[in-house]
């Protein structure tokens, strides 16, 4: 009995040191997979995801979802359908009295939406409970009832899906009663969502239209550095993917724009894994729909986990001046285009726009009395790269001098 029992605590203990010594061979191997990231003091990453940090839960809006140009007119009177009216007829007076809608004389509102006052049917998202993907971006917890911190505005910031406080994240308060909902499963908590919400960005992504790199120099391991440079540049090539065409492949060489404006530099570092930032002003190429756009992100900082299998994924949150927002997402040079978006996904011109500045949480202008950017964030994955800060010509270059 002596023996069995002897024999017992020794293999409970030889299966004890057995786990350990997996766990710390395990541990090593990540540590190892992730350093090996790291060639020469530089380590490099390529986005296969950025898009728009949304809502976790129910999205409340106890006033509907906002209604664009077309919508409007569709409710009215005049455009409800008339007898004998042909399929074709209908949808052409529909479309016609949407754009009139958006009309102040002469002048339309997507071109200059100040000369319209608020749109009533623009709605924003009142809940204050609801929780949000982000981070904090002033260091303070918000309530429209609050004292602002210096320069900025207060509003309603979101609790963090993993529980933190003070997540700032107006522009997913301004756009989440238009268009679909893009909300996260209630039950998902986790520190990012499964993806992010900004499919049509992302698509234009992986087909070669725009893309994000991210470098870092100076590292010495991705676990903890005090110290680090961390480049954060437009792709200037289109991302290398994988046959199932939804994933960067790793180890693939790309070369960062050489445009000063879509290359910021700044500083971070490493502790237990997560890389954060100091603030730099940022501008992204976005070349969706054939039209090339920047999108600009004052005073970004980004906040990152390097994964064991050496990608990387975190949040770049800043402040998105309202006058460029606009230009980017709802004018269109104020062409029809933009009354065919704002009735597609419902919302209008002139409502955003003046929804913007209600809802405006940053860069206090104190000659106005009102803020002039809202709180923007993003999330993003993204695989180990080879980055190549060279000049590069395309092969077609000729054929367009």
């Amino acid at each position: 009995m002596r023996i069995s029992h002897a024999l017992r605590y020794t293999g409970a203990a030889i299966a004890f040191c057995a786990v350990g010594v997996f766990a710390i061979t395990q541990l090593a191997t990540e540590a190892e997979g992730q350093n090996n990231v790291i060639q020469n003091g530089e380590a490099g990453f390529v986005m296969y995801q950025f898009g728009n940090a949304g809502v976790v839960g129910e999205q409340v809006c106890p006033d509907g979802r906002s209604l664009g140009y077309r919508q409007q007119f569709e409710q009215s009177e005049e455009g409800q359908r008339r007898e004998g009216e042909s399929d074709a007829d209908f949808a052409a007076r529909l479309q016609a009295g949407g754009m009139a809608l958006g009309m102040r004389g002469d002048v339309n509102t997507c071109a200059d939406p100040t000369v319209a006052g608020p749109d009533p049917h623009y709605h924003t998202m009142s809940d204050t409970s609801a929780g949000g993907y982000g981070i904090d971006l002033d260091g303070q917890n918000s309530t429209r009832n609050s004292r602002a911190p210096a320069g900025m505005c207060a509003q309603d910031d979101f609790r963090g899906a993993d529980g933190r406080r003070g997540v700032d994240n107006q522009y997913a308060r301004l756009t989440a009663c238009t268009g679909q909902p893009t909300v996260y499963p209630e039950n998902h908590t986790g520190w990012l969502p499964p993806e992010p919400q900004a499919a049509g960005q992302e698509n234009s992504m992986l087909e070669g239209s725009w893309g994000v790199l991210i470098a870092l120099r100076g590292v010495d391991n991705l676990e903890n550095d005090p110290e680090v440079e961390v480049g954060i540049y437009a792709n200037n090539d289109p991302i290398q993917l994988n046959p199932t065409r939804d994933r960067a492949v790793p180890n693939a060489t790309y070369a960062p724009d050489q445009d000063p404006r879509y290359r910021s530099v700044t500083r971070g570092r490493i502790v237990n894994g997560v890389l954060t930032t100091e603030p730099v002003d940022v501008v992204f190429q976005f070349g969706g729909g054939g039209q090339a756009r920047d999108r600009v992100i004052n005073r970004a900082v980004i906040e990152a986990r390097f994964l064991s299998n050496g990608e990387i994924e975190g949040v770049l949150g800043g402040w998105w001046p309202v006058e460029q927002l606009y230009q980017f997402q709802y004018a269109f040079g104020g062409s029809p285009f933009a009354f065919a978006v704002g009735s597609a996904i419902g919302r209008t011109c002139h409502g955003a726009y003046h929804a913007m500045y209600e809802m405006a949480d940053g860069d206090y202008d104190p000659e106005t009395g009102r803020c002039t950017s809202l709180s923007t964030q993003y999330v993003f994955r993204g695989v180990p790269a080879f980055i190549a800060d060279v000049e590069t010509r395309s092969l077609n270059d000729d054929l367009t001098e």
